[in-house]
């Protein structure tokens, strides 16, 4: 029998591991911001620069870098010939596992969507690059072919007046279940937000929409077809295809900025051709802002391709990178901490937001230099890469193969 071998420090991907750290800090900033209360003048400048180059934008490349990271671990187990699925499965499993805590702790539900759609990909990395090509644009589209669906699937079995009865019924019920659940998760006591947030976990696991592709899985199909390219790790070879992929992404987020329609908040009570109309007048769901994550993700490839000492000039990306998952739980905890009513309660300006983040951000650089000096992974990492492998991972570095 095979033994399945742990991967070490040298088999990563330095690029991956610096654009998962630009990642970081973009979501450290749309996070504080969010916090933020309202600005005018220079702040509110700068929370219109949030909203039109940093929202949805880092959260897309984060779950990009997470499918090119799912990637790595399944074509490595098919180059040795490995029986990964019962060790993919632990790591879906363990990933999980600390999706439910940040849910139950902080209220995120990021990384439970991104175990639930690493499942999936299992089955996908055997994919032809055609396919997996057609498959990001059909998962891309899937958020609009569903509501298409299901309204001409209602309409057929209700009638136009039926189905809009059951819509506005759907609609009425789901507000006044957040609205309920909102102000149960502002409470005073800390058991009622508990139980707000597992009914909230509860009440998506409910609805249809949560189950549809059109977003993480679109960024893991991305991220293996991105590996598969070589994209990540023959830039230099890809340069023309990286620019192609840039340019793409601009003109997605501007079409979708500002020539396409915005998204019609009354879009579910439209009907037949009206509504199929206004799903295409707003991209229908291909064509997206978050794109926008193609080109700064290709720009730093490129900076690689043309010079890899950018790889040592942006390390303090590629060392928070390294202990992405540690350096995301300790993120939502200090928003938490810092803006919850249950902690502090603290109320920030934009700008103080601003500051707050690039100095957890510089401090979780720092402080990621001097643990990988000493230790071969994050804890959290460890720790996952542990559950991953049934066994505890060699806990310090080996100063025969760190690179800092």
């Amino acid at each position: 029998m095979l033994r399945m071998q742990e991967p070490g420090p040298g088999d990563r991907i330095d690029v991956v591991d610096v654009l998962r750290g630009i990642a970081l800090l973009g979501m450290f900033l749309v996070h504080f911001n969010d916090a933020s209360s309202a600005g005018s003048g220079i702040a509110g400048e700068y929370q219109r620069i949030v909203a039109l180059l940093f929202e949805q934008r880092f959260a897309t490349i984060f779950a990009i870098l997470f499918g090119v990271g799912f990637a790595i671990q399944l074509r490595r187990a098919d180059a040795h010939g490995e029986s990964f699925l019962p060790r993919y499965l632990r790591r879906i499993f363990g990933l999980a596992a600390f999706g439910l805590i940040a849910q139950v702790a902080f209220g995120r539900t990021t990384l439970i969507y991104l175990a639930v759609w690493g499942l999936p990909l299992f089955v996908a990395r055997k994919w032809s690059t055609p396919i997996l090509i057609g498959a990001v644009v059909l998962s891309a589209a899937s958020g609009e072919i569903y509501p298409l669906a299901r309204t001409t699937y209602g309409v057929a079995t209700w009638g136009e007046q039926g189905f809009r009865a059951r819509q506005e019924a759907r609609v009425a019920q789901n507000h006044d279940f957040i609205r309920a659940n909102n102000a149960a998760r502002h409470a005073k006591e800390y058991s009622t937000v508990l139980v707000a947030r597992l009914r909230h976990l509860w009440w998506l696991q409910t609805r249809p929409l949560n189950f549809l592709p059109a977003d993480v899985f679109t960024m893991f199909l991305l991220g293996v077809l991105g590996l598969r390219l070589g994209l990540f790790e023959r830039p230099d070879e890809h340069r023309r295809l990286i620019a192609a992929l840039m340019i793409i992404g601009v003109l997605s987020w501007a079409l979708s900025a500002w020539v396409l329609a915005p998204p019609n908040t009354k879009i579910g009570s439209l009907i037949g051709l009206d509504l199929v109309v206004a799903r295409l007048r707003s991209g229908f769901g291909v064509v997206s802002r978050r794109w926008l994550a193609l080109a700064y993700i290709g720009g730093v490839l490129l900076l690689v391709a043309h010079n890899p000492l950018w790889l040592r000039r942006l390390a303090a990306f590629a060392w928070t990178g390294r202990m992405a998952l540690t350096n995301y739980f300790v993120q939502i905890a200090v928003l938490y901490l810092t803006f919850s009513r249950h902690a502090l309660g603290l109320s920030v300006t934009p700008l103080v937001g601003m500051g707050a983040a690039l100095v957890l951000f510089l401090a979780q650089a720092e402080l990621g230099r001097w643990w990988l000096t000493r230790f071969r992974y994050g804890p959290l990492e460890w720790i996952w890469r542990s559950i991953t492998y049934a066994r505890w991972a060699q806990w310090r570095a080996d100063p025969a193969v760190h690179r800092p």
